[in-house]
């Protein structure tokens, strides 16, 4: 600031020594454009003048620390433990996107630096309605980075800072979603790993999207680094994850959803405390009543979301689909209002296993149909082969 203060002209080298002597002896002293203001040196509106120069530099010099080749970047969105996210524009095909770059202190890992690029690579290839999209994924200099699908709304996390505890059917339509992405990567046996609130983006439309893939289908250790940084979020972490297994499947990410479910319904995630602390409960069991933190909440509700926390993986839902059934039932029952759902349940869901039955059927004859056309296009090709065999022979008699 002083020195910018000399370079503009605004007062002399010695006279900005003076106030910087000033700056360092207090023990507590104000900015050093109050000091020059002060001694006259300034005038407020060139002291704001420069604060919005030394802002702007600063702005600049971190653009061209995080810059990527055909990015240009915008703001920054977000740091977590991995990388920092910005804002900004793929030049090449002039869009929107959500740029993450990884942190410099994981670089010296390089097992981790191989397994990012494979893993995000490997997430670059998939399409869901409910997962944000990964464009490209590279490496410039020290810089390893993806671009992602930029969703132009808010975290479901910034949505319960916001307005508190959500809504029940508002939870239970965004579990259902998350549910359905899980089954996707799982059916590529992928585990995402960090299922969590912050991770959750709600777009215009109200759809959700699941981000940050930073740790998707990882055997990573869990760790703590000198900077408390934990590989995988401590408040949503699965049992087996906090202890380290290296053998994860789905049932790790039904139980990471359970504890986001947990926070979206309460305002508060399950755990609370330092990280180790935090990761022992998890390990331990012992989930807090969130009958406790929310009285009103639905019994059936209430019952999903506390097997789906069962600290044992085999007590946890055994297939997704019977999660995404309880969910269902709970979504219909909120929808109806909160009446009896055991009066009439059995008549809704043989509806729906009828339904279901028709659409294995179709799926059924469509198989057939297509066997049946090959078959016919055998036929058709051997006829064409006799036909031309005697065509052949025509001519030649």
């Amino acid at each position: 600031m002083a020195r910018l203060a000399v370079q503009n002209g605004f007062c002399t080298r010695a006279q900005a020594d003076g106030c910087l002597e000033k700056f360092m002896k207090d023990d507590r002293p104000p900015p050093i454009e109050t000091i020059l203001v002060e001694k006259g040196y300034l005038t407020n509106d060139q002291a704001t003048a420069l604060q919005l120069a030394v802002r702007r530099i600063r702005k600049d010099a971190e653009k061209k620390y995080w810059s990527v080749s055909g990015y240009e970047i915008y703001n920054m969105l977000g740091e977590g433990g991995l990388g920092v996210v910005f804002k900004s524009k793929q030049v090449s095909m002039n869009r929107l996107v959500a740029l993450k770059i990884l942190h410099k202190r994981w670089l010296s890992d390089e097992e981790f630096r191989k397994r990012f690029l494979v893993e995000a690579r490997i997430v670059g290839k998939l399409s869901h309605p409910n997962l944000i999209k990964v464009f490209e994924v590279g490496r410039e200099d020290w810089r390893y980075f993806f671009s992602m699908e930029f969703i132009d709304g808010e975290t479901v996390e910034d949505w319960i800072e916001r307005e508190g505890p959500l809504d029940f059917l508002a939870t239970t339509e965004i579990a259902i979603e998350m549910v359905t992405v899980i089954r996707y990567l799982w059916s590529k046996q992928l585990v995402h790993c960090d299922i969590k609130p912050s991770n959750i983006m709600m777009d215009r439309d109200g759809r959700s999207k699941l981000g940050d893939f930073g740790f998707v289908k990882s055997n990573l250790k869990i760790q703590v680094d000198d900077s408390n940084t934990v590989l995988g979020t401590p408040d949503y972490i699965s049992p087996e994850q906090a202890m380290g297994r290296d053998a994860l499947d789905f049932r790790s990410d039904i139980y990471s959803l359970g504890a986001t479910l947990y926070h979206m319904l309460s305002g508060r995630p399950p755990y609370e405390g330092s990280v180790s602390t935090i990761m022992k409960q998890h390990v331990k069991g012992d989930l807090p009543s969130l009958r406790n933190l929310r009285k009103d909440t639905p019994d059936n509700l209430l019952h999903v979301v506390e097997k789906m926390m069962a600290a044992d993986q085999d007590d946890r839902y055994p297939e997704l689909e019977g999660l995404e059934e309880d969910l269902e039932r709970v979504r219909v029952e909120l929808r109806l209002g909160g009446g009896d759902w055991d009066r009439g349940k059995t008549t809704l869901f043989e509806a729906i296993r009828v339904e279901k039955e028709k659409s294995t059927e179709l799926e059924d004859e469509v198989v057939i149909l297509r066997r049946k056309l090959r078959v016919s296009i055998y036929v058709l090709a051997a006829a064409a082969t006799l036909l031309g065999v005697a065509f052949g022979a025509l001519v030649i008699w």
